[in-house]
């Protein structure tokens, strides 16, 4: 299908709940505002951007300038608006009936404050599940865009046109971003820009954009690039110069009949693909990709699955998990005061991590969590200890809510508690993310990070391990969790319990026992070379862990009992007082056994960012500990307490 040559110029912004107030605004003056007024000192260039729900709501409330922006430029035909899941959630990871409502309720703000119903959806993360096809046309939408990477499965030999693809027959056109030109725009010089246009223009199709609208004053150096040194005004010129056909991408769609029908398989952008990959795979995908011609590894190979996030850390599956509940919870009881809470905790920045922070950024992981916590309170608490596999590993959890607190204990270990949560904070506690091997961790270059903004994208940067970094890429035994008990050698180092580096003695506590429930305790056994019962008791604001090792052998034993604690708190936020350690400023105690001796050390994670790398507090871990000897008979415990301050 011949077509004439036109750019279609699309920009995406977000920032995420929970974000930090001087983040947006500090966007907003080196980005968001200086964008639009370049734009609209160039009224003959057409585009069409997409704002999300949050940055939406603090441009109303915050920055009237943004604002009144956005509506000139809308009113005179100049910009397009797109639509999207309001709170810019993964569409395909949450229930249908949310997928429809988060859209919806975007599509509603739009034609309320702006006049216009947005015929066209940015596509979060340009994550794509073919059901989504029939979700977003019958929440009124007709098209979204997607990578070229979803578009070279399906074979087609013109990715620069209109496609459209149906579920259930309900149809949806599709807009394919070119890759290249978002590693052109707005890193390189125009020369280099115009030859690629040429080239488009020679095979008869549109040059599509649509990235983030950050890397235009956020990203590192573009501030400077693109506003300083005149990028943007010189490639607006040289649009105008050359007399370049722009459009909205509304307007493409309008233009013509689709191409064909297809049928895009799973898929997102391409370094999403790979980054959801564990490190080894990650590097050998690499490997495989290189030793094949691009043209033919475009079609065929193909990396991982967005939902392999859930598989990669568990502490994102866990947030995922609960979600999905809360969600059912909300909609069971018909609860349309917490729908806006459960919507806010959907938004997609913590549930997974690539070349931004992400899931380890822990603002953004509490903000999801206060939110989710704020819906479910709104749901009746279940009497007593409910059980149920939730999170689908084949093994009940078990989980006992009131107002004020949230417990949730896993089988593993002896049982161990998974989630703590107050209602009155409206705080998982338990909010901590383990150390793990990452690619960039193995793959980092030796070439300090040029930050000029020149030339390359962040995805091309090399970036450098900072020296004294190796403890922090150490990875950890798994996810981590409270109330573990561990055995060790009597002459271990204590500080190597508190970090985690002592290997524990796996030849004592042996085998787990089924739970059981008994009144409001939930009680599990181990037996092995000892006895260890550990019981989570409810009380009516806190709640107990009693824990009893005892000996029933004919061996006098000798080791150090460790429990361990791993909260999510800021420095500031705690203090301990001998066995009693003060959480969330003095609102939450945890207290432990004042014969016990007891270690704190810090959590730490070194991830990468758009910078560079960023070391990251992620919490504390507590470990009470006591040095045992037990003959046949003899026994040990350790009894804890947690709750709100004043229930102490």
């Amino acid at each position: 299908m011949s077509r004439e040559f036109a750019f279609l110029f699309g920009i995406h912004n977000h920032q995420p709940v929970g974000n930090f107030g001087w983040v947006f605004d500090q966007a907003a003056d080196d980005c968001y505002i200086p964008f639009l007024k370049v734009m609209r000192s160039h009224p003959s260039v057409k585009f069409s951007a997409h704002y999300s729900g949050p940055l939406l709501e603090y441009f109303a409330d915050e920055r009237p300038e943004a604002w009144d922006l956005l509506g000139e430029m809308i009113t005179r035909g100049q910009m397009e608006l797109l639509g999207g899941g309001f709170y810019e959630p993964i569409l395909s990871i949450i229930p249908d009936e949310d997928r429809r409502g988060q859209v919806e309720m975007m599509s509603g703000y739009l034609e309320k404050h702006f006049g216009r119903k947005p015929r066209g959806l940015w596509l979060t993360e340009r994550v794509w599940e073919p059901s989504l096809a029939s979700n977003l046309a019958r929440s009124g939408i007709e098209y979204t865009l997607l990578d070229e990477n979803h578009f070279h499965s399906s074979h087609l030999p013109d990715l620069r046109g209109i496609y459209i693809t149906e579920d259930q027959g309900f149809p949806l056109r599709l807009l394919a971003i070119d890759q290249k030109l978002r590693y052109l725009i707005p890193f390189r010089e125009l020369e280099e820009i115009g030859a690629y246009f040429a080239e488009i223009r020679r095979s008869g199709g549109w040059a599509v954009l649509g990235d983030d609208g950050e890397k235009f004053g956020v990203w590192p150096g573009t501030k400077a690039w693109v506003y300083e040194k005149g990028w943007l005004v010189r490639f607006l010129r040289f649009i105008e110069d050359n007399r370049i056909p722009t459009m909205t991408f509304g307007e493409a769609v309008s233009s013509g009949a689709p191409a064909a029908r297809i049928y895009p398989p799973p898929a997102s952008y391409e370094e999403m693909t790979e980054w959801v990959l564990e490190p080894e795979d990650e590097s050998r995908f690499r490997r495989l990709k290189s030793s094949i011609p691009e043209a033919e590894a475009r079609g065929f190979l193909r990396a991982g699955s967005f939902l392999d996030f859930f598989r990669k850390y568990p502490e994102s599956r866990r947030l995922r998990d609960r979600m999905l509940g809360i969600s059912r919870a909300v909609r069971s009881h018909g609860l349309p005061a917490a729908v806006s809470e459960l919507y806010r905790g959907q938004g997609n920045d913590p549930y997974w991590h690539g070349v931004f922070g992400g899931l380890y950024l822990p603002h953004l992981r509490e903000a999801a969590w206060e939110h989710l916590l704020k819906a479910e309170a709104m749901c009746p608490a279940p009497s007593g200890w409910t059980a149920g596999d939730w999170d689908l590993d084949g093994r009940d959890e078990y989980a006992w809510r009131n107002g004020s607190l949230g417990v949730w204990v896993e089988q593993e270990n002896g049982g161990v508690l998974a989630e703590l949560d107050s209602f009155r904070l409206y705080r998982n506690l338990s909010d901590v993310l383990a150390r793990r091997r990452e690619s960039y961790h193995l793959i980092a270059g030796s070439e300090p990070m040029d930050e000029s903004g020149e030339g390359r994208s962040i995805h091309e940067i090399a970036k450098v391990l900072p020296p004294g970094t190796e403890r922090l890429i150490v990875p950890d035994r798994g996810p981590l969790r409270s109330a573990v008990v561990r055995f060790h050698d009597p002459k271990t180092d204590p500080a190597a319990i508190a970090s985690g580096e002592a290997e524990g003695r796996g030849d004592i506590a042996g085998g787990l026992g089924p739970a059981e429930i008994k009144g409001e305790r939930l009680v599990f056994r181990q037996s092995g070379r000892v006895t260890l019962t550990k019981e989570f008791i409810p009380l009516d604001r806190k709640f107990r862990v009693e824990i009893d090792i005892r000996n029933d052998g004919n061996e006098r034993m000798h080791f150090i009992t460790a429990v361990e604690w791993n909260l999510y708190q800021l420095p500031e936020e705690m203090e301990a007082r001998g066995s009693l350690v003060s959480l969330c400023r003095g609102a939450f105690l945890l207290a432990g056994p004042s014969d016990a001796a007891l270690r704190i050390h810090p959590l730490l994670t070194l991830s990468q960012s758009e910078k560079g790398f960023d070391t990251i507090h992620q919490g504390f871990r507590l470990v009470w500990f006591r040095e045992v000897e037990l003959g046949r008979g003899e026994r040990t415990g350790f009894v804890f307490e947690a709750g709100e301050s004043d229930a102490f």
